[in-house]
């Protein structure tokens, strides 16, 4: 066989295969893989088989249901524990670990050397979990699987030996599987029933704090907690930039958040509890509304001035390479210093002894401004086909881009074409970032002309 060739001995490139290059453009594969698990989910959660006995949901609602576990947002139209049977259950587990463990990772683990994507992949996942190199992104695989392996593990025991205990061996052990995956998945779907979420749980001090540290690791994204290990084996002196970012900015989110939520629900909410729960449901509350969706109080007897503090914690979300979606917290990060900055006349954001290029600036405003109006469209979609409280459909709005499964209720009672708006917004909340990394990575040309400058009045 001399005349035999070895194709895996034969370099491919991009360049001249230019029908295999357009198969596997980095975002076409994001954007379809993601649908493509929509797709699938929604028709086995529309099989009868799925179902509990005399439980029948239309397409809608099944497309809603795989939207929210797929893009690890929390919402739902229907019951989970009254809907569906254990098989249904499974499937939207399966889907939750789909789309919170980072598939952009997982993909990188498997195809990364494959010659068919090659150097522009590469950097496309570089760029979209924001990892100092190339060589970092295998890496960032293994460490992947282990942290979630780790963190689960904890999880799942702690619930289902000190929450669910009461429930019988079996329950207990599928209850504290399923919460805890959802809960570092940052997923917010929960098997209590009725919509109810903890709220009968607002003072169990082991259920709530191992939700929050579930949800708080999931959140800050891989590349911090790799980070934190580290400095702990002292293989390095000091944290990164990004991850220094994303600890104070998380830190102090939850820390005022707690405050906000704890003074405007104090004579509210709050007022059935003792102190020590008020201070709990507040944090949790405030850990949860970034990236989550569980709760512990009832949010639909809410203030208004507290719907939109969780609004505003909705939006910013969780952290680059995380299991939670939103603008992120170092794009807020970002803003504000870049705020701080101007008002200083200074050129660029500092921040820890660093600075923050201009760059990273642009992406921040890019993605702020693209997310605001796209929020905007889909609740004056709303307003046109259902008649609901303005403040009620703004807060599923928020919800929904941020991926975070917070409701006042109205979920369940939304139109269809409600309905169908949120997926959308679910669904482009959750790829927005990292779409927009890609336009900047990848559409970025040169000019070689430059046009006269003149000045505009602003203000």
């Amino acid at each position: 066989m001399e005349n035999s060739i070895n194709l895996n001995d034969a370099p491919i490139s991009l360049k001249e295969q230019p029908l295999l290059k357009k198969r596997v453009h980095p975002l076409n594969f994001l954007v379809f893989g993601l649908l493509f698990v929509i797709l699938i989910g929604s028709l086995l959660l529309w099989l009868p088989i799925t179902h509990n006995d005399n439980k029948e949901i239309n397409y809608i609602d099944a497309l809603f249901t795989a939207t929210s576990a797929s893009t690890v947002t929390g919402l739902a139209t229907v019951d989970t524990l009254d809907t569906y049977n254990f098989l249904g259950q499974f499937i939207i587990l399966v889907l939750i670990n789909c789309g919170g463990l980072g598939y952009m990772t997982v993909i990188s683990f498997f195809f990364l050397n494959s010659s068919a994507f090659g150097l522009k992949y590469a950097m496309f996942v570089k760029e979209s979990l924001n990892l100092p190199s190339i060589g970092d992104i295998l890496k960032l695989a293994k460490k992947v699987f282990f942290t979630i392996i780790v963190f689960e593990a904890i999880g799942i025991g702690i619930l289902t030996l000190f929450v669910f205990s009461d429930f019988g061996a079996l329950k207990a052990l599928w209850y504290g599987i399923f919460h805890a995956m959802s809960a570092f998945n940052n997923a917010g779907f929960d098997l209590m029933g009725g919509f109810q979420s903890f709220t009968g749980y607002t003072s169990n001090f082991i259920l709530n704090f191992t939700i929050m540290g579930l949800i708080f690791f999931g959140g800050i994204g891989f590349l911090v907690i790799s980070d934190i290990v580290n400095v702990r084996k002292k293989t390095k002196r000091f944290l990164t930039l990004h991850s220094q970012i994303v600890l104070t900015t998380s830190i102090l989110l939850i820390v005022l958040g707690a405050i906000g939520f704890y003074v405007l629900e104090y004579n509210n909410v709050l007022s059935q509890y003792n102190d020590s729960t008020k201070w709990m449901a507040s944090t949790f509350t405030s850990v949860s509304s970034r990236t989550a969706g569980f709760t512990t109080v009832d949010l639909a007897s809410l203030s208004m001035s507290a719907l939109l503090v969780l609004c505003l914690l909705m939006f910013i979300g969780a952290s680059p390479g995380s299991t939670g979606s939103g603008i992120k917290t170092t794009t807020f990060a970002v803003l504000i210093l870049w705020l701080v900055a101007t008002v200083k006349n200074r050129k660029e954001p500092e921040a820890f002894g660093r600075r923050i290029s201009r760059d990273t600036v642009e992406k921040a405003l890019l993605l702020f401004f693209t997310s605001v109006i796209v929020i905007f469209l889909v609740i004056f979609g709303m307003t046109l086909v259902d008649d609901k409280p303005l403040n009620k459909l703004t807060f599923e709005a928020f919800s929904a881009f941020g991926t975070v499964g917070l409701t006042t209720g109205i979920t369940p009672e939304l139109s269809v074409g409600s309905k169908f708006l949120l997926c959308l917004l679910m669904f482009v909340g959750r790829l927005t970032p990292v779409t927009f990394l890609t336009v900047i990575a990848y559409g970025k040309r040169k000019d070689n002309v430059h046009l006269l400058e003149e000045n505009v009045a602003i203000g």
